[in-house]
């Protein structure tokens, strides 16, 4: 199975272009941070520099195969299953076609991205050609073989790790204390995913699969009350509008909004652990001033309800 393809300006070491494969890594790629990161450093530094000829490295049950177009200083990486192999071959073959047919994709600063569009259009359609080689099953299952495999050659080409792994640690050891203390979800998976990046550098396997699963629970949770938020605010926007056709003769400060309250209340309580104080706050407030009306003046109540009612519809503005 083909998993991912990269693009390397091969004397940088730069990052020009990459491409997942697999339909559900786009759905776990959250997960994939510091493994993602481990995988494209690991293939930048092990680019052969003096063969032209189809280069492969063994990670566990992968491989990465390496060649050199050296037409536009760039190497091509695929990273497959190892009995993939003479596939991948017939497959590069074909992809360095495609991007000597776009050489000015790198080799001019300002392209069009029209051209971009055309490239990596061509790279899926010539993908999908090979359809042996692509399937809709997960990486997760092999990432920590494939995770093991890349530490251990990596250790092979750097001893700086080893040196610097103290420091490592205690740069850890700090995040972590901050994720005890902090209660917002957002920030708590920022911080979950540097513990990732750090425990990946430390080559910590239990670390990494132990902060894995706290992440997938977290993201999972961060999903959650996204949809309900979503929830409460489309019922805030709906019960503020029967409350206002209700009203009859009588004027915005003596109307009933104990329906818009209960909802915003619920809405600005959902916002406590993912938002700022100071939004979570001001949502609080505006529904607190829909009940609690003494010394609220009748202008004050009607900025109130015209500021409700122009909440904006996407959640992720208030977060």
């Amino acid at each position: 199975m083909l998993y991912f393809l990269f693009l390397y300006q091969n004397e940088s070491g730069e990052l020009l272009y990459e491409k997942e494969f697999q339909a559900d890594i786009d759905s776990n790629m959250d997960l994939f941070g510091s493994f993602f990161a481990a995988l494209k450093t690991f293939i930048s530094k092990m680019a052969n520099e003096d063969s032209e000829e189809l280069n492969t490295i063994g990670l566990g049950v992968l491989i990465a195969s390496i060649i050199r177009i050296r037409e536009v200083n760039i190497d091509l990486v695929i990273i497959a299953e190892e009995e993939d192999k003479k596939e991948i071959q017939k497959l590069s073959s074909k992809l360095k076609a495609i991007i000597l047919n776009y050489k000015e994709l790198f080799s001019v600063d300002a392209v069009e991205s029209e051209n971009f569009e055309k490239f990596d259009k061509e790279i899926n359609d010539i993908v999908l050609s090979h359809r042996k080689i692509l399937d809709p099953n997960i990486l997760i299952e092999k990432q920590i073989e494939f995770l093991k495999s890349v530490w251990d050659q990596r250790g092979k080409i750097s001893d700086q790790l080893r040196e610097e792994r103290k420091e490592l640690e205690d740069e850890r050891s700090i995040v972590v204390n901050k994720l005890l203390k902090e209660n917002n979800m957002l920030k708590k998976y920022s911080l979950i995913k540097l513990i990732l990046e750090i425990s990946d550098k430390l080559e910590d396997e239990q670390f990494f699969l132990d902060y894995q699963k706290k992440a997938k629970i977290i993201a999972n949770e961060i999903n959650d009350q996204k949809i309900r938020l979503k929830y409460y605010l489309n019922k805030v926007r709906e019960s503020l509008k029967v409350s206002s056709y209700t009203l009859g003769e009588r004027t915005q400060i003596k109307g009933d909004f104990k329906e818009v309250y209960a909802n915003l209340y619920s809405f600005s309580s959902k916002l406590r652990n993912f938002a700022s104080e100071e939004v979570y706050e001001k949502y609080y407030h505006l529904a607190s001033k829909l009940i609690y009306r003494k010394g609220i003046s009748a202008e004050e109540f009607s900025l109130v309800i015209e500021e409700i009612r122009n909440m904006d519809e996407h959640i992720e503005s208030y977060l």
